[in-house]
């Protein structure tokens, strides 16, 4: 069964601070529909001790919400970022959590990250994004191929492919299939270049949405694939702070959408 998670990356200032406590956070998942949470590096940084992850499992545990993903801080593709990942595995454990993501794409480093994490029954992920070997489901299949484990998977974000114009929907999560362990929700939409917040990429001009909007992506397809290959993984609101709506209303509004499209697969 499908589960909703809300990210950190929602309340968080220019990926430096977040603006509310993780216990706050927490209770502002719960109350807004979520049944789990993503945290950021900016939630559980290097200074983060294990006393005060304790604190935020008991609070998770009084809420009745899952961690559904951790990003461990200050990782990078050498030596010292596998031993902040080994440092950050009992605060997973802590919480419960068994899957951790990171911003590396170096193949070799990752088969390594995922030898460390195996023994603690750990799963590794990256989310799929522009500028990286992870850009293309062809690219992923290439990267799934050379890391070579069981326990690497893909933190699927159609949005990013849907900027790279890549196809993003039925047949894109088919083609990648069981190596979606997560899916990463946030809406986009075509943009003239003149538009207030408009982005681009390689000449591609965009600017973000609310779920539900028929200019942006249609994720009812992408749901139809998850249906297909069987997904029974986190559905994670990985939206930034929103210039759309208050924080709440835009929350509670992605969640109740994110159940309407929950709910036509398992009834379709």
């Amino acid at each position: 069964m499908m589960r909703l998670s809300l990210s950190g990356r929602l309340i968080e200032v220019r990926y430096r601070y977040c603006e509310t406590s993780v216990p706050e956070f927490l209770r502002f998942a719960r109350m807004c529909g979520y049944d789990a949470v993503e945290l950021r590096a900016t939630q559980i940084t290097a200074d983060t001790t294990l006393e005060e992850v304790e604190g935020f499992r008991r609070v998770a545990d009084e809420l009745g919400i899952g961690v559904s993903c951790c990003m461990p801080p200050g990782i990078s593709a050498d030596e010292e970022g596998l031993k902040g990942l080994e440092k950050f595995i009992p605060l997973a454990e802590m919480l419960r959590c068994d899957v951790l993501k990171v911003w590396v794409g170096e193949a070799g480093w990752l088969r390594e990250a995922c030898d460390l994490l195996e023994p603690h029954r750990m799963t590794l992920i990256v989310q799929t994004h522009t500028g990286g070997p992870f850009e293309t489901v062809d690219s992923c299949l290439d990267a799934i191929a050379r890391i070579g484990r069981d326990n690497f998977g893909l933190q699927y974000d159609p949005a990013n492919f849907f900027v790279a114009r890549q196809d993003y929907g039925e047949e894109a999560v088919k083609r990648l299939g069981g190596h979606i362990r997560q899916l990463s929700v946030q809406n986009v939409r075509p943009a003239e270049p003149d538009e207030p917040d408009v982005m681009e990429e390689e000449g591609f001009y965009y600017t973000r949405c609310l779920l539900g909007d028929p200019r942006g992506l249609d994720y009812g397809s992408v749901f139809r694939g998850l249906k297909e290959i069987g997904f029974e993984g986190y559905v994670v609101l990985n939206e930034p702070k929103s210039k759309l709506l208050p924080r709440e209303e835009f929350a509670r509004r992605a969640a109740e959408e994110l159940r309407k499209l929950l709910g036509k697969e398992a009834s379709s």
